[in-house]
Protein backbone atom coordinates (compact mmCIF):
# COMPACT_ATOMS: atom_id res chain seq x y z
CA UNK A 1 0.00 0.00 0.00
CA UNK A 2 3.40 2.34 0.73
CA UNK A 3 4.26 2.14 -2.96
CA UNK A 4 0.59 2.85 -4.13
CA UNK A 5 0.38 6.21 -1.89
CA UNK A 6 4.11 6.94 -3.24
CA UNK A 7 2.86 6.33 -6.93
CA UNK A 8 0.11 8.46 -6.39
CA UNK A 9 2.16 11.49 -4.50
CA UNK A 10 4.60 11.10 -7.57
CA UNK A 11 1.67 11.37 -10.16
CA UNK A 12 0.26 14.14 -7.84
CA UNK A 13 3.63 16.01 -7.54
CA UNK A 14 3.99 15.24 -11.65
CA UNK A 15 0.58 16.50 -12.24
CA UNK A 16 1.72 20.11 -10.44
CA UNK A 17 4.82 20.41 -12.19
CA UNK A 18 3.01 19.50 -15.93
CA UNK A 19 -0.05 22.15 -14.66
CA UNK A 20 2.94 24.85 -13.37
CA UNK A 21 4.74 24.84 -16.45
CA UNK A 22 1.34 24.62 -18.82
CA UNK A 23 0.22 28.07 -17.29
CA UNK A 24 3.69 29.59 -17.79
CA UNK A 25 3.71 28.41 -21.05
CA UNK A 26 0.32 29.25 -21.84
CA UNK A 27 0.83 33.22 -20.06
CA UNK A 28 4.14 33.56 -22.45
CA UNK A 29 1.56 32.85 -25.76
CA UNK A 30 -0.70 35.12 -24.49
CA UNK A 31 1.93 37.66 -24.04
CA UNK A 32 3.25 36.70 -27.71
CA UNK A 33 -0.35 36.96 -28.75
CA UNK A 34 -1.34 40.27 -27.45
CA UNK A 35 2.59 41.56 -28.44
CA UNK A 36 1.96 40.29 -32.40
CA UNK A 37 -1.38 41.86 -32.35
CA UNK A 38 -0.98 45.08 -31.08
CA UNK A 39 1.96 45.41 -33.64
CA UNK A 40 -0.49 43.96 -36.27
CA UNK A 41 -3.50 46.79 -35.58
CA UNK A 42 -0.92 49.64 -35.43
CA UNK A 43 0.69 48.35 -38.51
CA UNK A 44 -3.03 48.05 -40.34
CA UNK A 45 -3.87 51.50 -38.84
CA UNK A 46 -0.84 53.06 -40.01
CA UNK A 47 -0.69 51.52 -43.10
CA UNK A 48 -4.02 52.99 -43.90
CA UNK A 49 -3.54 56.40 -43.53
CA UNK A 50 -0.40 56.37 -45.50
CA UNK A 51 -2.75 55.23 -47.91
CA UNK A 52 -5.33 57.12 -47.28
CA UNK A 53 -2.98 59.98 -47.74
CA UNK A 54 -0.65 59.23 -50.88
CA UNK A 55 -4.16 58.27 -52.80
CA UNK A 56 -5.67 61.53 -52.04
CA UNK A 57 -2.27 63.21 -53.61
CA UNK A 58 -2.42 60.69 -55.97
CA UNK A 59 -5.59 61.64 -56.95
CA UNK A 60 -4.57 65.27 -56.46
CA UNK A 61 -2.02 64.86 -59.33
CA UNK A 62 -4.52 62.67 -61.81
CA UNK A 63 -7.01 65.85 -61.69
CA UNK A 64 -4.54 68.46 -62.01
CA UNK A 65 -2.95 66.61 -64.95
CA UNK A 66 -6.33 65.84 -66.28
CA UNK A 67 -7.08 69.70 -66.08
CA UNK A 68 -4.19 70.86 -67.93
CA UNK A 69 -5.10 68.71 -70.93
CA UNK A 70 -7.28 71.36 -73.14
CA UNK A 71 -10.30 69.40 -74.63
CA UNK A 72 -9.16 69.94 -78.31
CA UNK A 73 -5.90 68.34 -77.62
CA UNK A 74 -7.62 65.31 -76.36
CA UNK A 75 -10.28 65.32 -79.39
CA UNK A 76 -7.66 65.58 -82.06
CA UNK A 77 -5.53 62.53 -79.99
CA UNK A 78 -8.66 60.29 -79.98
CA UNK A 79 -9.47 61.15 -83.41
CA UNK A 80 -5.72 60.32 -84.69
CA UNK A 81 -3.07 58.95 -81.93
CA UNK A 82 0.16 59.88 -84.22
CA UNK A 83 -0.87 63.44 -84.82
CA UNK A 84 1.82 66.57 -83.31
CA UNK A 85 -0.25 67.15 -80.84
CA UNK A 86 0.66 63.83 -78.50
CA UNK A 87 4.49 65.15 -78.75
CA UNK A 88 3.06 68.05 -77.00
CA UNK A 89 1.38 66.03 -74.75
CA UNK A 90 3.59 63.67 -73.90
CA UNK A 91 6.01 66.22 -72.78
CA UNK A 92 3.29 67.60 -70.36
CA UNK A 93 3.33 64.27 -68.98
CA UNK A 94 6.87 63.89 -69.19
CA UNK A 95 7.71 67.24 -67.18
CA UNK A 96 4.65 65.83 -64.47
CA UNK A 97 5.96 62.73 -64.01
CA UNK A 98 9.40 64.02 -63.58
CA UNK A 99 8.32 66.58 -61.02
CA UNK A 100 6.46 63.83 -59.02
CA UNK A 101 8.40 60.80 -58.98
CA UNK A 102 5.13 58.74 -60.66
CA UNK A 103 5.62 55.36 -62.01
CA UNK A 104 3.58 56.25 -65.56
CA UNK A 105 1.25 58.86 -66.56
CA UNK A 106 -1.00 57.60 -69.68
CA UNK A 107 -4.06 58.69 -71.77
CA UNK A 108 -7.06 56.34 -73.02
CA UNK A 109 -10.38 56.76 -74.14
CA UNK A 110 -13.58 55.87 -73.96
CA UNK A 111 -13.03 52.32 -75.66
CA UNK A 112 -10.07 51.96 -73.19
CA UNK A 113 -7.69 52.51 -75.95
CA UNK A 114 -4.43 53.60 -74.32
CA UNK A 115 -3.58 56.60 -76.67
CA UNK A 116 -0.16 57.96 -74.75
CA UNK A 117 1.85 57.45 -72.34
CA UNK A 118 5.06 59.63 -70.39
CA UNK A 119 7.23 56.60 -71.58
CA UNK A 120 7.02 54.80 -74.59
CA UNK A 121 5.00 55.05 -77.94
CA UNK A 122 1.91 52.72 -78.31
CA UNK A 123 0.57 51.59 -81.15
CA UNK A 124 -3.17 52.42 -81.42
CA UNK A 125 -3.95 48.92 -80.56
CA UNK A 126 -2.24 48.38 -77.32
CA UNK A 127 -4.13 47.32 -74.59
CA UNK A 128 -2.93 48.48 -70.92
CA UNK A 129 -3.18 45.90 -68.53
CA UNK A 130 -3.44 48.44 -66.08
CA UNK A 131 -6.87 49.19 -67.50
CA UNK A 132 -8.04 45.77 -67.26
CA UNK A 133 -6.82 45.14 -63.65
CA UNK A 134 -8.47 48.35 -62.45
CA UNK A 135 -11.41 48.27 -65.06
CA UNK A 136 -13.96 49.06 -62.24
CA UNK A 137 -11.71 52.13 -61.69
CA UNK A 138 -11.48 53.11 -64.98
CA UNK A 139 -14.85 52.82 -65.81
CA UNK A 140 -15.73 55.48 -63.18
CA UNK A 141 -13.40 58.15 -64.37
CA UNK A 142 -14.90 57.76 -68.20
CA UNK A 143 -17.84 57.89 -66.41
CA UNK A 144 -17.25 61.48 -64.86
CA UNK A 145 -15.74 60.54 -61.32
CA UNK A 146 -11.64 60.37 -60.38
CA UNK A 147 -11.34 57.53 -58.17
CA UNK A 148 -8.42 55.86 -57.23
CA UNK A 149 -7.90 51.97 -57.37
CA UNK A 150 -7.00 49.68 -54.67
CA UNK A 151 -3.75 48.80 -53.25
CA UNK A 152 -1.82 46.24 -54.94
CA UNK A 153 1.34 44.14 -54.83
CA UNK A 154 4.07 43.15 -57.01
CA UNK A 155 6.49 41.53 -55.45
CA UNK A 156 8.02 43.59 -52.16
CA UNK A 157 6.66 46.98 -54.67
CA UNK A 158 2.84 48.54 -53.46
CA UNK A 159 1.90 50.06 -56.63
CA UNK A 160 -2.16 52.32 -56.86
CA UNK A 161 -3.12 53.77 -59.84
CA UNK A 162 -6.09 57.54 -59.60
CA UNK A 163 -7.94 58.08 -62.79
CA UNK A 164 -9.22 61.01 -63.79
CA UNK A 165 -11.77 61.73 -66.44
CA UNK A 166 -10.79 64.61 -69.34
CA UNK A 167 -13.80 66.47 -70.97
CA UNK A 168 -14.04 68.67 -74.19
CA UNK A 169 -15.21 71.77 -74.02
CA UNK A 170 -18.98 70.55 -74.10
CA UNK A 171 -18.06 69.03 -70.90
CA UNK A 172 -18.78 65.59 -72.35
CA UNK A 173 -16.12 62.96 -71.34
CA UNK A 174 -13.63 62.06 -74.38
CA UNK A 175 -11.09 59.99 -72.43
CA UNK A 176 -9.03 59.99 -69.30
CA UNK A 177 -5.84 60.05 -67.58
CA UNK A 178 -4.15 57.34 -65.42
CA UNK A 179 -1.45 58.39 -63.17
CA UNK A 180 -0.10 55.54 -61.42
CA UNK A 181 1.94 55.67 -58.50
CA UNK A 182 6.13 55.07 -58.77
CA UNK A 183 8.26 52.20 -56.92
CA UNK A 184 9.07 55.02 -54.36
CA UNK A 185 5.75 56.89 -54.16
CA UNK A 186 4.84 53.70 -51.95
CA UNK A 187 8.07 52.68 -50.46
CA UNK A 188 7.49 53.31 -46.77
CA UNK A 189 4.63 51.09 -46.83
CA UNK A 190 7.51 48.25 -47.85
CA UNK A 191 9.35 49.84 -45.05
CA UNK A 192 6.61 50.38 -42.55
CA UNK A 193 6.34 46.48 -42.96
CA UNK A 194 9.62 45.39 -42.83
CA UNK A 195 9.89 47.45 -39.42
CA UNK A 196 6.37 45.93 -38.34
CA UNK A 197 8.00 42.39 -38.97
CA UNK A 198 11.27 42.65 -37.10
CA UNK A 199 9.70 44.47 -34.43
CA UNK A 200 7.58 41.31 -34.01
CA UNK A 201 10.24 38.47 -34.53
CA UNK A 202 12.01 41.06 -31.78
CA UNK A 203 9.31 40.61 -29.53
CA UNK A 204 9.23 37.11 -29.91
CA UNK A 205 13.03 36.50 -29.99
CA UNK A 206 12.04 38.80 -25.89
CA UNK A 207 9.69 36.25 -24.87
CA UNK A 208 11.93 33.23 -25.59
CA UNK A 209 14.61 35.17 -23.68
CA UNK A 210 12.01 35.87 -20.83
CA UNK A 211 11.41 32.05 -20.79
CA UNK A 212 14.43 31.21 -20.63
CA UNK A 213 15.50 33.33 -18.01
CA UNK A 214 11.84 32.51 -15.82
CA UNK A 215 13.32 28.39 -16.56
CA UNK A 216 16.81 29.50 -15.33
CA UNK A 217 15.20 31.55 -12.10
CA UNK A 218 12.46 28.49 -11.18
CA UNK A 219 15.93 26.26 -11.29
CA UNK A 220 17.54 28.37 -8.76
CA UNK A 221 14.39 28.78 -6.60
CA UNK A 222 13.85 24.98 -6.60
CA UNK A 223 17.70 24.90 -5.66
CA UNK A 224 16.89 27.59 -2.89
CA UNK A 225 14.01 26.01 -1.64
CA UNK A 226 15.67 22.68 -1.14
CA UNK A 227 18.49 24.31 0.61
CA UNK A 228 16.44 26.08 2.58
CA UNK A 229 14.42 23.46 4.03
CA UNK A 230 17.74 21.47 4.52
CA UNK A 231 19.28 23.86 6.63
CA UNK A 232 15.80 24.37 8.36
CA UNK A 233 15.68 20.73 9.07
CA UNK A 234 19.33 21.10 10.47
CA UNK A 235 18.40 23.90 12.50
CA UNK A 236 15.43 22.45 13.76
CA UNK A 237 18.19 19.25 14.54
CA UNK A 238 19.69 21.73 16.92
CA UNK A 239 16.29 22.34 18.84
CA UNK A 240 15.55 18.52 19.11
CA UNK A 241 19.51 17.82 20.19
CA UNK A 242 18.48 19.31 23.94
CA UNK A 243 15.20 17.61 23.73
CA UNK A 244 17.24 14.13 23.05
CA UNK A 245 19.55 14.91 25.61
CA UNK A 246 17.30 14.64 28.34
CA UNK A 247 15.76 11.60 26.82
CA UNK A 248 19.27 10.02 26.74
CA UNK A 249 20.34 10.58 30.37
CA UNK A 250 17.20 8.94 31.72
CA UNK A 251 18.25 5.26 30.51
CA UNK A 252 21.69 6.12 31.02
CA UNK A 253 21.40 7.25 34.40
CA UNK A 254 19.49 3.80 34.87
CA UNK A 255 22.19 2.23 33.17
CA UNK A 256 24.86 3.27 34.79
CA UNK A 257 23.42 2.81 38.17
CA UNK A 258 22.57 -1.12 37.22
CA UNK A 259 25.69 -1.74 35.97
CA UNK A 260 26.82 -0.51 39.28
CA UNK A 261 24.82 -2.41 41.00
CA UNK A 262 25.44 -5.79 38.94
CA UNK A 263 29.17 -4.81 40.36
CA UNK A 264 28.71 -4.70 43.72
CA UNK A 265 26.46 -8.13 43.57
CA UNK A 266 28.63 -9.89 41.75
CA UNK A 267 31.47 -8.76 43.78
CA UNK A 268 29.55 -9.80 47.06
CA UNK A 269 28.99 -13.29 45.54
CA UNK A 270 25.32 -13.00 45.24
CA UNK A 271 23.27 -15.56 43.24
CA UNK A 272 23.39 -15.74 39.65
CA UNK A 273 19.62 -15.38 39.97
CA UNK A 274 19.89 -12.08 42.01
CA UNK A 275 22.83 -11.00 39.52
CA UNK A 276 20.64 -11.46 36.47
CA UNK A 277 17.46 -9.58 38.23
CA UNK A 278 19.38 -6.45 37.99
CA UNK A 279 20.96 -7.31 35.01
CA UNK A 280 17.52 -7.31 32.57
CA UNK A 281 17.11 -4.09 32.74
CA UNK A 282 20.10 -2.86 31.12
CA UNK A 283 19.39 -4.10 27.82
CA UNK A 284 16.37 -3.13 27.96
CA UNK A 285 17.07 0.52 28.59
CA UNK A 286 19.72 0.55 25.95
CA UNK A 287 16.70 -0.95 23.61
CA UNK A 288 14.53 2.27 24.77
CA UNK A 289 17.44 4.59 24.12
CA UNK A 290 18.30 2.55 20.37
CA UNK A 291 14.89 3.38 19.95
CA UNK A 292 14.89 6.80 20.77
CA UNK A 293 17.77 7.22 18.44
CA UNK A 294 16.47 5.29 15.66
CA UNK A 295 13.32 7.66 15.95
CA UNK A 296 15.57 10.98 15.81
CA UNK A 297 17.76 10.21 13.07
CA UNK A 298 14.52 9.15 10.92
CA UNK A 299 12.91 12.68 11.36
CA UNK A 300 16.59 14.64 11.39
CA UNK A 301 17.40 13.11 7.66
CA UNK A 302 16.47 15.66 4.23
CA UNK A 303 12.78 15.38 3.38
CA UNK A 304 11.91 13.94 0.16
CA UNK A 305 8.69 15.51 -1.11
CA UNK A 306 7.55 12.47 -3.14
CA UNK A 307 6.26 10.49 -0.67
CA UNK A 308 3.17 8.66 0.68
CA UNK A 309 0.55 9.64 2.54
CA UNK A 310 0.30 10.22 6.89
CA UNK A 311 -2.44 9.79 9.67
CA UNK A 312 -2.97 12.79 11.34
CA UNK A 313 -2.74 10.82 14.65
CA UNK A 314 0.92 9.29 13.99
CA UNK A 315 2.01 12.27 13.01
CA UNK A 316 0.73 14.47 16.27
CA UNK A 317 2.00 11.41 18.60
CA UNK A 318 5.78 11.52 16.75
CA UNK A 319 5.79 14.98 17.23
CA UNK A 320 4.88 15.23 21.03
CA UNK A 321 6.82 12.34 21.57
CA UNK A 322 9.96 14.79 21.71
CA UNK A 323 7.65 17.99 23.10
CA UNK A 324 5.65 16.04 26.11
CA UNK A 325 8.00 16.22 28.48
CA UNK A 326 9.41 19.43 28.15
CA UNK A 327 5.93 20.67 27.79
CA UNK A 328 5.57 19.21 31.75
CA UNK A 329 8.74 20.83 32.68
CA UNK A 330 7.97 24.29 31.26
CA UNK A 331 4.08 24.14 32.97
CA UNK A 332 2.46 24.26 29.85
CA UNK A 333 -0.51 22.23 29.45
CA UNK A 334 -1.25 20.17 26.15
CA UNK A 335 -4.77 20.31 25.15
CA UNK A 336 -4.95 17.39 22.38
CA UNK A 337 -7.17 17.20 19.29
CA UNK A 338 -10.58 14.94 19.07
CA UNK A 339 -9.76 11.80 18.28
CA UNK A 340 -11.83 10.92 16.18
CA UNK A 341 -9.50 12.82 13.25
CA UNK A 342 -6.51 10.26 14.03
CA UNK A 343 -7.27 7.92 11.03
CA UNK A 344 -7.70 10.50 8.55
CA UNK A 345 -4.69 10.46 5.92
CA UNK A 346 -2.96 13.57 4.83
CA UNK A 347 -1.52 14.08 1.41
CA UNK A 348 2.08 14.93 2.80
CA UNK A 349 5.16 13.02 3.43
CA UNK A 350 5.53 12.08 7.27
CA UNK A 351 8.41 13.79 7.68
CA UNK A 352 7.41 16.31 6.12
CA UNK A 353 4.26 17.62 8.09
CA UNK A 354 6.64 15.99 11.57
CA UNK A 355 8.63 18.56 10.78
CA UNK A 356 5.90 21.06 10.28
CA UNK A 357 4.18 20.75 13.40
CA UNK A 358 7.58 20.19 15.24
CA UNK A 359 8.83 23.79 14.18
CA UNK A 360 5.22 25.64 14.99
CA UNK A 361 4.92 23.76 17.95
CA UNK A 362 8.45 24.89 19.54
CA UNK A 363 7.57 28.48 18.64
CA UNK A 364 4.93 27.99 20.93
CA UNK A 365 7.45 26.20 23.33
CA UNK A 366 9.74 29.60 23.35
CA UNK A 367 6.57 31.74 23.10
CA UNK A 368 5.52 30.52 26.85
CA UNK A 369 8.10 30.91 28.86
CA UNK A 370 6.16 31.36 31.89
CA UNK A 371 4.22 28.34 31.09
CA UNK A 372 0.44 28.59 29.49
CA UNK A 373 -1.44 26.51 27.46
CA UNK A 374 -0.98 25.18 23.82
CA UNK A 375 -4.06 23.19 22.45
CA UNK A 376 -4.45 21.62 18.97
CA UNK A 377 -7.77 21.73 17.14
CA UNK A 378 -8.42 19.78 14.02
CA UNK A 379 -11.54 20.84 11.36
CA UNK A 380 -12.57 19.37 7.89
CA UNK A 381 -13.18 21.75 5.04
CA UNK A 382 -14.48 20.88 1.68
CA UNK A 383 -11.66 18.70 0.59
CA UNK A 384 -8.81 20.25 3.31
CA UNK A 385 -8.10 19.27 6.82
CA UNK A 386 -7.23 22.26 8.88
CA UNK A 387 -4.98 21.61 11.92
CA UNK A 388 -4.89 24.75 14.62
CA UNK A 389 -1.85 25.33 16.96
CA UNK A 390 -3.02 27.99 19.36
CA UNK A 391 -0.68 29.33 22.38
CA UNK A 392 -1.12 30.99 24.76
CA UNK A 393 1.89 33.45 25.12
CA UNK A 394 3.95 36.62 24.35
CA UNK A 395 2.27 37.08 20.93
CA UNK A 396 3.50 39.08 17.92
CA UNK A 397 3.18 42.90 17.32
CA UNK A 398 1.76 43.98 13.81
CA UNK A 399 5.86 44.33 12.06
CA UNK A 400 6.69 40.63 13.66
CA UNK A 401 3.36 39.14 12.38
CA UNK A 402 4.01 40.91 9.02
CA UNK A 403 7.59 39.56 8.85
CA UNK A 404 7.78 36.14 10.33
CA UNK A 405 7.47 34.27 7.11
CA UNK A 406 10.20 36.14 5.94
CA UNK A 407 13.78 33.53 5.66
CA UNK A 408 16.47 34.69 8.41
CA UNK A 409 13.77 37.10 10.39
CA UNK A 410 13.27 35.78 13.52
CA UNK A 411 13.07 37.00 17.53
CA UNK A 412 14.74 34.45 19.51
CA UNK A 413 18.55 35.29 20.25
CA UNK A 414 19.57 32.12 18.92
CA UNK A 415 16.86 31.32 16.47
CA UNK A 416 18.07 31.03 12.80
CA UNK A 417 14.54 32.84 11.33
CA UNK A 418 14.12 29.57 8.82
CA UNK A 419 11.55 28.18 10.50
CA UNK A 420 7.99 29.56 9.54
CA UNK A 421 9.67 30.53 6.45
CA UNK A 422 10.36 26.36 5.59
CA UNK A 423 6.75 25.43 6.89
CA UNK A 424 4.89 27.60 4.57
CA UNK A 425 7.52 26.69 1.28
CA UNK A 426 6.68 23.13 2.67
CA UNK A 427 2.64 23.59 3.11
CA UNK A 428 2.87 24.95 -0.49
CA UNK A 429 4.86 22.51 -2.63
CA UNK A 430 1.87 20.17 -1.30
CA UNK A 431 -1.02 22.64 -2.50
CA UNK A 432 -1.44 23.37 1.25
CA UNK A 433 -2.15 27.00 2.87
CA UNK A 434 -0.74 28.76 6.08
CA UNK A 435 -2.71 31.18 8.06
CA UNK A 436 -1.37 32.95 10.88
CA UNK A 437 -3.09 34.93 13.71
CA UNK A 438 -1.58 36.77 16.48
CA UNK A 439 -1.78 39.74 19.32
CA UNK A 440 0.66 41.18 21.47
CA UNK A 441 0.19 39.20 24.92
CA UNK A 442 -3.10 37.49 23.66
CA UNK A 443 -0.96 34.81 22.03
CA UNK A 444 -0.80 32.82 18.33
CA UNK A 445 -2.75 30.48 16.31
CA UNK A 446 -1.55 29.03 13.95
CA UNK A 447 -3.83 27.52 10.99
CA UNK A 448 -2.33 24.77 8.30
CA UNK A 449 -4.83 23.99 5.72
CA UNK A 450 -3.50 20.65 4.01
CA UNK A 451 -5.32 18.20 1.09
CA UNK A 452 -6.53 15.13 2.73
CA UNK A 453 -6.46 11.87 0.94
CA UNK A 454 -9.14 9.29 0.46
CA UNK A 455 -9.30 5.91 2.90
CA UNK A 456 -7.18 2.96 2.16
CA UNK A 457 -9.21 0.53 0.22
CA UNK A 458 -11.51 3.18 -1.11
CA UNK A 459 -12.82 2.62 -4.88
CA UNK A 460 -10.79 5.39 -5.76
CA UNK A 461 -7.74 4.22 -4.29
CA UNK A 462 -8.61 0.67 -5.95
CA UNK A 463 -9.02 2.11 -8.99
CA UNK A 464 -5.74 3.90 -9.33
CA UNK A 465 -3.68 1.03 -7.73
CA UNK A 466 -4.84 -0.85 -11.04
CA UNK A 467 -3.90 1.65 -12.89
Amino acid sequence: MARIWQRGAARRQGRSVVSSWLMIGLFLLLVLLILNAGLFMTYRQVRRTIEDELGQRLLAIACATAAGIRGDQMSALVDDPTDMVGEQLKAILARIQFDTDLGEIYLFDKNYRQLLSDRLDYDPSYNNPALELHFGAATAALAGVAVTSDLYQVGPVYLKTAFAPISDHEDRVIGAVGVEGGTGFFAGLWTLRRQVLINALAGMLAILALAILFVRLRRTEAVAERTLRETAALAAAGELAAILAHEIRNPLAIISARAERVRSKIEKGRSKEEVLEWFTAIPREVDRLNGTLTQYLSYARPIDLVDDSVEIGTALDAALSFLREDLKRKGIELIPPDQRWRETALAIAPAALHQILLNIMLNARDAMAGGGTLSLTIGEQKNEIWIRIADTGCGMSKEEKRRAFESFFTTKEHGSGLGLATVRSMIELYGGEIVLESEPNKGTAVTLYLPRTLPIGSGNQAAEEDS
